[in-house]
């Protein structure tokens, strides 16, 4: 990207706290133009694509205050400060899904919208599953759902799922991964 000078942080100030994000107000100057910018910070996240040995996807559909709706997606979760995103794919993936994974590949990190927020993901195949049993945490409101990648496509292309993780995920998986 070559030797741009980069803008400079003037000042950070701290504007409110919810459960599990931070939004600060962050003041930039850049050639000499000041400007503010809302920042969300999150942190580290985990996506996980569950594939079955029959090759069907283990998909969650999860109520979402956020858009008070109902959307498919695969198992995700925030890294907690005392793990590393190994730790925590295992950790989301059981409580979940209810599957324990032999085989976790990491496959992609990404920002989910660098536009607003620092929140950075990074997807995992798992392979080679067990089920164990779910666990998920208090207030999560989720079914499990089992699909082939080709009907997981199918709803993506006709607007059934519209979790941007999930169909990332799926593309990694399918031109990248699939045997």
């Amino acid at each position: 990207m070559g030797s741009e000078k980069n803008p400079v942080i003037v000042r950070e100030e701290f504007l409110c706290r919810g459960k599990r994000v931070s939004l600060y107000k962050r003041v930039v100057e850049f050639e000499g133009v000041v400007s503010e910018k809302d920042v969300v910070k999150f942190g580290k996240a985990v996506v996980i694509l569950p594939i079955l040995d029959d090759g069907r996807v283990v998909l969650l559909k999860q109520w979402r205050a956020a858009v008070n709706a109902w959307v498919l997606e695969a198992p995700a979760g925030r890294v907690e400060p005392s793990e590393d995103v190994v730790e925590a794919a295992r950790r989301e993936l059981v409580e979940e899904t209810g599957y324990e994974a032999e085989e976790l590949i990491p496959m992609a990190i990404v920002y989910v919208s660098p536009g607003y927020s620092d929140e950075i993901q990074t997807i995992f195949l798992a392979r080679k599953l067990k089920f164990i049993g779910a666990s998920p945490e208090a207030g999560e409101i989720l079914k499990t759902v089992y699909m082939t990648p080709e009907e997981v496509l199918s709803m993506v292309k006709h607007n059934m799922i519209v979790d941007a993780k999930t169909f990332l995920a799926l593309l990694l998986y399918l031109h990248l991964y699939r045997k």
